[in-house]
């Protein structure tokens, strides 16, 4: 077979692409699914500049990481991780009551259910005694057909629920951070939008709301890519770059009203926040509906200007440096695995890895095989 790539079938796709090129279309709006929320006209009196940020306030980012250690088709075990940084001044500050990284592994398997279903069952198990506090505490069992309906009737592998546990496990451990480091005033960033997926999911979500308002502390959340579209089937978020980027070329700016999520278990006020003036793109920011709808706009700029604050590193301009910082606390690297790996092994019963265990995770690893005869 021949490797080369046809110079003449990639021109053709560039240029089936090059030609259905869209200008800004006036009117355009997001598109959402009906009910799902409310949508605006991308117009230019949205836009607005970030003033100066001349109100301090405490922000607080939380992410997570997480990879599979050992994996069959019916079960699995992943090491996860979750973290939370504190700014105040623009300069990190220690936690006083809460860690700074949690660690726990999660074991899934599909099992059936009492009604003759299946369903995952998700069980997390924390590294140290003390890491319980920051957990889901309610066991995480999600049927097959509520997973499938999210994923258009697909049946994923098993191994997306280590990440399934570790989104229930930021929104607890946020709902922690929020109720011992942050006072009123203060923002939580999640890294990622506010909405939700699962039902039990809903639950945290909730007990976070209701921790947030309580103690007057914003939740909001940053999204590093936006995939939401117009009408017209445009990018939704290109086309308001390109309206901002005409009326303030070199400023920082943001974008708002333009979608709104209403749905129970994803309200969500959509903004769009260009938080450098040297940044790469824009991106979509998250407020809580319910606090959003209440802000008039010195306290929404009051909130974005602290975190476009936050977001001078040189090392990715219009990004915020807490996010950068709690991926890296987070994030579990592939050589963090391997041993990981064989102590689990070594726990298992000989006689049980060799016949029920061994077959299982060979029935699913030949692409792993592939990759190691391919290195060689």
């Amino acid at each position: 077979m021949n490797d080369d790539n046809n110079p003449s079938v990639l021109k053709e796709c560039i240029d089936f692409i090059q030609q259905r090129k869209r200008d800004i279309i006036g009117g355009d709006s997001p598109f959402s699914e009906e009910d799902d929320g409310i949508s605006y006209d991308i117009a230019e009196e949205r836009i607005f500049s970030i003033p100066i940020c001349d109100v301090s306030r405490k922000l607080a980012f939380v992410d997570g990481g997480t990879a599979s250690i050992l994996t069959a088709a019916e079960f699995s075990i992943s090491l996860n991780r979750v973290a939370g940084v504190l700014f105040e001044e623009n300069k990190i500050k220690s936690f006083k009551k809460i860690p700074e990284v949690i660690e726990f592994y999660t074991a899934t398997i599909l099992e059936p259910t009492t009604d003759g279903k299946l369903a995952y069952n998700i069980q997390l198990f924390p590294r140290e005694p003390e890491f319980k506090e920051f957990l889901p505490d309610e066991e995480i069992i999600i049927p097959l057909n509520e997973v499938r309906a999210l994923m258009g009737r697909i049946t994923p592998n098993i191994e997306i629920f280590g990440g399934v546990a570790m989104r229930f496990a930021e929104w607890a451990f946020a709902a922690k951070l929020i109720e011992y480091e942050l006072d009123k005033g203060d923002i939580f960033i999640r890294d990622g939008s506010l909405q939700t997926g699962y039902k039990d999911e809903i639950l945290l979500v909730r007990d976070l709301h209701s921790t947030a308002t309580e103690k007057g502390v914003f939740i909001t959340g940053l999204s590093k890519t936006c995939r939401l579209f117009t009408k017209s089937g445009d990018s939704l978020i290109s086309l308001v770059d390109m309206m901002a980027s005409k009326k303030y070329p070199e400023e920082k700016w943001y974008f708002h009203p333009i979608l709104r999520m209403t749905k129970a278990d994803n309200l969500a006020d959509v903004y769009f926040v260009k938080l450098h003036k040297f940044a790469r793109s824009p991106f979509r920011f998250d407020i809580y509906l319910d606090q959003s709808e209440k802000l008039d706009q010195r306290e929404k700029e009051v909130i974005i200007s602290n975190l476009a604050k936050n977001s001078t590193d040189l090392s990715f301009p219009g990004y915020p440096y807490g996010l950068i910082k709690v991926d890296q606390l987070s994030r579990v690297g592939k050589r963090e695995i391997a041993p990981q790996k064989i102590q689990l092994l070594s726990e298992f019963d000989s006689e049980l890895y060799a016949n029920y265990i061994l077959p299982r995770i060979r029935s699913i690893d030949a692409h792993d095989l592939l990759n190691t005869l391919r290195k060689n």
